[in-house]
């Protein structure tokens, strides 16, 4: 069963991963220089991963709760 911190959680981890690939190909496949929310989010590879990390951490504690639909035993 999927529950709606499930689906966020995917909204964020969704984001997270095209955040983190917007800064480490930028200059590359597109001339962005800020993330798509707001202008003060600028294309930092540091902050990317942060985010991505915290994101991550999120999702374990939400997988611990059983509330992602999938569940390994």
């Amino acid at each position: 069963m999927l529950y709606t911190e499930g689906i966020v959680w995917y909204l964020f981890f969704l984001d997270s991963l095209v955040y983190v690939f917007m800064t480490f190909s930028k200059g590359k496949l597109h001339q962005k220089l800020t993330h798509w929310l707001s202008g003060y989010f600028p294309l930092n590879r540091f902050f990317s991963l942060f985010y991505l990390i915290l994101v991550m951490w999120l999702g374990f504690a939400l997988y611990r709760m059983q509330l992602l639909g999938f569940y390994f035993n």
